[in-house]
């Protein structure tokens, strides 16, 4: 049996919290059961021991990079049917994109943006409690809220359990020295394969009509998506909102999913520009 060939053709593209990892596949002869990746923070060529994940498919989503932004280094390696590992690939460095959460000034945010629920109202699984807390379908959060006071779920029209309902986030922002541009952190530990639209309406104002990707609809009982094989699919959007729309003082950020099913909150925040 022939050992499998060196992996080739290893591009990423870095996103936030994540990186997008894609490679030519090594083909059929020999047969490849899986590929490997190795990574590790810095510049230095990971060893075969600091795994970060398997997959039968040529590309792989590495999550579990740091908001502020960081550099990785990785390698991926073709193992066949019989067990034989190939030569590692090339090593590729590149720099993460730095998240609103790290190079903003904090207005105003609930939850750690790292991958969990957990410190969220409800989590993980308790999601049937929502809409007995809010049948109006409107969850109020004063400025002085924290992640327990809000649901870990927000449910939408698609949710038949939460009475098929568009809730809202109704979300009180002291803003005492905003800049002229602002920008929203919208992160979820999973969504479901209804997908969906979050509007974001701030004073009054729609300032944001945002599409919200397919998921797995897992994170409705399972609050921890850095879980090892977890099967959760994490999003993180981050949008600026419109030139001078947070004002000095009180400020009403309302979170709407006006589609689909509901989302599940890694964390929000709103950030001022530095």
């Amino acid at each position: 049996m022939s050992n499998p060939p060196q992996v080739r053709g290893l591009t990423a593209e870095p996103a936030l919290g994540r990186t997008e990892l894609t490679w030519t596949s090594a083909g059929f002869d020999p047969l490849i059961d899986h590929y490997r990746i190795n990574a590790t923070r810095g510049g230095r060529r990971p060893s075969k021991t600091q795994l970060v994940g398997k997959t039968v498919f040529p590309r792989l989503t590495h999550h579990d990079v740091d908001p502020a932004g960081e550099r990785w280094t990785y390698t991926v390696s073709a193992v066949t049917d019989a067990g034989d590992i190939g030569r590692p690939s090339e090593p590729l460095t590149l720099d993460s994109v730095a998240s609103v959460s790290a190079t903003g000034r904090r207005l105003g945010s609930l939850g750690e943006f790292d991958g969990k629920s957990l410190e969220f109202q409800h989590s993980p699984a308790a999601y049937a409690k929502i809409p007995t807390d809010h049948p109006d379908g409107v969850i109020e959060l004063p400025a002085d809220a924290q992640a327990a006071d809000c649901p870990y779920l927000l449910p939408g029209p698609g949710d038949s359990w939460a009475g098929r309902k568009a809730y809202r986030i109704r979300w009180e922002v002291e803003a005492e020295d905003p800049s002229s541009v602002c920008d929203i952190a919208l992160w979820f530990v999973d969504t479901t394969r209804l997908g969906g639209r979050l509007d974001v309406i701030v004073n009054g104002d729609t300032a944001l009509e945002i599409e919200i990707p397919k998921g797995a609809t897992l994170g409705s009982r399972d609050g921890d998506a850095t879980r090892h094989g977890s099967l959760m699919q994490r999003a993180a959007i981050e949008r600026e909102l419109p030139a001078d729309i947070i004002q000095p003082g009180a400020n009403i950020v309302e979170l709407v999913l006006a589609e689909g099913g509901w989302v599940a909150w890694d964390g929000f925040g709103l950030y001022a520009r530095q």
